[in-house]
C-alpha cells in the first residue's frame, strides 16, 4: 500500500477496524507497515481511537452473564505443572560459574521461578528488581556487600530495590522467584 493523499470510505473502514482490533493478524501487520509511511491513514486511526475511547468511557456498565465469568476464569486458571528433577537443563549465564534452570514463567504477572547454581567464587552482578524477589538458599551461601545468606535462609526484596553484586564462598544452590523486568546494573567506572 502506498501513502494516500486523501481518505476514502474503504480506508476509513480499514482504519476503524484496525483501531478496534478487528483485523486479522496478516491484515494488521500489512496495515501497520503502511501506517509508518502514510500520514492520512495514521491520522484516521488516531481519530477512531479517540472516538472508541470516548464510546467505551460513556457506555453504561453491563453485568456479563455468570457463564461468561466462569468460562474466563476456567481459561486463565493455572494448570498444575510438575517439573521433575531430571527434566530441563542447566543453562550457562554470561557470568562465570553461574548457571540457571528456569522452572516456570507466569506470563500474566511476569514472575519467574528459577534455580540458580553458583560455583565457589562465582559472581553475579549488581541488579535492580522489576518486581518482588524471593530467594531461598537450598545449599551453600550467597554473599552480598552487607549480609550473607546461608543454607536455609530466605530473603524477600521489593520492586525497584537493588542488590549489590553477589558472590559465593562455598558454592550455592538457590530457589529464586524474580521478575522478567529485573535489570543488571552497569558496573561503576574504575
Amino acid at each position: 500500500m502506498t501513502a494516500h493523499q486523501s481518505i476514502t470510505d474503504e480506508l476509513r473502514e480499514l482504519a476503524s477496524g484496525y483501531a478496534m482490533g478487528l483485523l486479522g493478524k496478516p491484515e494488521t501487520n500489512e496495515f501497520e507497515n503502511h501506517l509508518s509511511n502514510c500520514y492520512v491513514c495514521r491520522s484516521e486511526v488516531k481519530t477512531f481511537q479517540r472516538i472508541h475511547a470516548v464510546l467505551a468511557a460513556t457506555a453504561p456498565p453491563v453485568e456479563p452473564p455468570p457463564h461468561i465469568r466462569e468460562e474466563l476464569l476456567r481459561r486463565i486458571a493455572l494448570q498444575p505443572r510438575v517439573v521433575r528433577r531430571e527434566a530441563g537443563t542447566w543453562e550457562k549465564t554470561p557470568f562465570r560459574g553461574v548457571e540457571v534452570r528456569q522452572l516456570f514463567v507466569d506470563k500474566l504477572t511476569g514472575s519467574v521461578t528459577t534455580l540458580l547454581r553458583a560455583a565457589p567464587g562465582a559472581m553475579y552482578p549488581a541488579h535492580c528488581h522489576g518486581g518482588l524477589e524471593h530467594v531461598y538458599v537450598i545449599d551453600g551461601d550467597l554473599v552480598f556487600d552487607d549480609h550473607t545468606l546461608e543454607t536455609g535462609d530466605y530473603e524477600a526484596s521489593g520492586r525497584s530495590s537493588r542488590h549489590s553484586s553477589i558472590t559465593s564462598k562455598t558454592g550455592c544452590l538457590a530457589l529464586i522467584i524474580h521478575h522478567v523486568a529485573d535489570e543488571i546494573l552497569p558496573e561503576p567506572p574504575g
